[in-house]
């Protein structure tokens, strides 16, 4: 019996310096040990290596451990520009590894004085006179006035975010040379131009994908190469409908021309009506002859 008593105790006295083991070496790695002697850097990018490591805040002497890669790879995308994305992981015993994505110049915000050069991703990489050639245009984004070259693009308006991102990415995947504007004024009747000749009609967000493919089709397949006029994606959208410039010009002639009537009849309207007011007010001022 004592001797079963004595292994418990001793099999305590082991579990208790096995802990107490632990964590001395959990103290070492986060002062001693694993401290960062190695930055290496791979990935394509405008900037050297240097300016990259600088910019991650890394430092030869760091504790592997203690220091925060996420932190570090925010702060490279945050300070440069024209780096997309950057990721930074440990590989033990002392060494840090820093890949970096080149943002892509894809679309020209187009404001009111100014351009905005947005990447594949949604950043801001400057603020230009003129659109940069080769590009998606956008108009009507109502990007956030304090917006700087290195921030994501946010829009004053909330709501236009998710459009926005939405077509970016669309366009990203399905690279169209045809597509020269795309409008989000009003995220609820968003639109794109295709070939400077035909103004397509998608409506809301919803289903854009399908929107987007299928009006690129209907123009390749059922509308002419030259043709010009617009192309409304129904609300369900299930089917379309295409209205040519003649047809187009024809209705806004007919619309002014019926405008032109009903405004001709308004006026003729009125005018009865003031000659009919003068005619009882000059009956009315008469004088009243008293017949005695």
């Amino acid at each position: 019996m004592s001797y079963t008593r004595r292994r418990n105790n001793g099999n305590a006295i082991g579990v208790i310096f096995f802990f107490i083991a632990v964590i001395i070496f959990l103290m070492l790695s986060t002062t001693v040990f694993f401290n960062v002697e190695n930055i290496t850097v791979s990935g394509a990018s405008n900037y050297t290596a240097d300016e990259i490591i600088n910019a991650s805040g890394i430092q030869a002497g760091d504790n592997l451990v203690r220091t925060s890669t996420e932190r570090c790879a925010e702060m490279i995308e945050n300070r440069l520009v024209y780096i997309e994305n950057a990721t930074v992981t440990r590989h033990f015993p002392n060494t840090m590894v820093i890949n970096v994505e080149a943002s892509v110049p894809a679309a020209n915000f187009i404001c009111e004085g100014y351009t905005l050069l947005i990447s594949s991703g949604g950043k801001v990489l400057d603020k230009l006179q003129e659109q940069k050639a080769g590009l998606l245009n956008f108009t009507g984004t109502d990007p956030l006035p304090e917006l700087i070259p290195g921030a994501q693009f946010k829009s004053a308006d909330e709501h236009k975010d998710n459009a926005i991102s939405s077509l970016m990415q669309y366009f990203t995947e399905n690279k169209s040379e045809n597509i020269t504007m795309i409008d989000v004024t009003n995220r609820s009747e968003l639109s794109y131009t295709y070939d400077s000749r035909i103004t397509v009609r998608l409506g809301s967000i919803n289903d854009i994908d399908y929107k987007m493919k299928f009006s690129e089709e209907i123009i390749r397949t059922k509308i002419g190469e030259k043709t010009e006029g617009v192309l409304t994606i129904l609300s369900d959208s299930t089917g379309a409908s295409f209205l040519d410039k003649e047809s187009l010009e024809n209705n806004a002639r007919v619309f002014s021309e019926n405008m032109a009537e009903r405004t001709e009849a308004e006026s003729s309207s009125e005018t009865d009506v003031t000659d009919e007011a003068e005619e009882t007010e000059t009956e009315t001022s008469k004088p009243v002859v008293s017949m005695e």
